[in-house]
């Protein structure tokens, strides 16, 4: 009777000791997953930081007041290693004065910068760049402020847009009649006005207005979307068009 309660007692004891040995290694497996875990989530964290993409803004300064007109915006984009040559941007313009927005669109050259030129009239305006590429998420800048001062205005007269584009067939010949007005803040013609053409925020053709202050150029279009506007300045005084969009 003692003999076999002396052997239940062994057989228990030997129970109690595999019974520890299993959780230990239980224990001990939990705790080598866990730190994996740590590990595989410090590497991916640190792989995400090193590749994040930021886009900047370079110009122009915050609050900066203006006499002429366009005006020249500037963004960089780039991650830790270094400017980001294949990114798109979209730039948004708000007018306070119209709550009105024009969107442009560029692409980053070989530094990371993308330029565009605004055709900003007399008022006051806040931007911002939102860019995206290949591997990232839509990435928006912190917002800057501008405004214009200007004296002369500057009319389009044909192709207009307002909000959205205007589709226009090819003529004969595949040329396109640009035309604008430049008159004084009186509203009277200005003659002899020096008015630059510009497509697709590129200076294309310059040439003076007529008595009755009228501008024209004769483009050899191909199909395509373009973006267009022009400038005017006589005696120090400046003004610019509003954009417009037409898809040939």
């Amino acid at each position: 009777m003692h003999e076999d309660n002396r052997e239940r007692a062994r057989g228990g004891r030997a129970r109690l000791r595999e019974f520890r040995k299993k959780r230990h290694v239980e224990i001990a497996a939990v705790a080598v997953v866990y730190v994996l875990f740590l590990v595989v989530g410090l590497c991916t964290q640190t792989a995400a930081t090193f590749d994040a993409m930021t886009v900047e803004i370079l110009g122009p300064p915050d609050g900066m007041q203006f006499w002429s007109s366009p005006i020249e915006l500037a963004a960089i984009v780039r991650n830790q290693k270094g400017p980001l040559t294949n990114a798109s941007a979209k730039i948004t313009v708000l007018s306070l004065a119209t709550g009105e927005t024009e969107e442009l669109t560029g692409a980053a050259n070989e530094q990371g910068i993308v330029k565009v030129l605004f055709p900003a009239e007399s008022g006051e305006y806040t931007w911002y760049v939102a860019t995206k590429t290949e591997g990232y998420p839509t990435i928006v800048s912190r917002s800057r402020s501008f405004s214009t001062r200007l004296t002369l205005i500057v009319d389009c007269l044909r192709p207009c847009s307002s909000k959205y584009p205007i589709l226009l067939p090819i003529n004969a010949g595949g040329y396109e009649d640009l035309q604008v007005m430049v008159t004084d803040i009186a509203g009277n013609p200005v003659e002899s006005a020096n008015v630059t053409f510009y497509v697709n925020s590129r200076q294309v053709y310059s040439t003076l207005t007529n008595p009755r202050g009228v501008a024209k150029m004769f483009w050899d279009m191909r199909p395509g979307k373009y973006t267009w506007f022009a400038s005017a300045c006589k005696d120090g005084e400046v003004g610019v068009s509003h954009l417009s969009t037409f898809i040939v």
